[in-house]
């Protein structure tokens, strides 16, 4: 699969947010910006705490989101 239909499915599959939907909020809010920055996040992570050969906690997170 490649790195844009990954992202496809992140952000727009799995939210039901519609792309053309996205890009004119977009194209809205960077209008008439001399710059910024805008970012897509999708990170998950997972540990596991061991004390004395036992499980003492165990996590899973997911975050997503964007920001302008």
């Amino acid at each position: 699969m490649s790195n844009l239909a990954v992202t496809n499915d992140l952000f727009f599959e799995r939210t039901g947010m519609e792309p053309g939907r996205v890009e004119k909020l977009v194209g809205e809010a960077l209008s008439g910006m001399d710059d910024g920055e805008l970012f897509l996040e999708y990170s998950q992570s997972e540990s596991v705490a061991l004390d004395d050969g036992r499980i003492k906690s165990a996590s899973f997170d997911t975050t997503q989101g964007f920001g302008l």
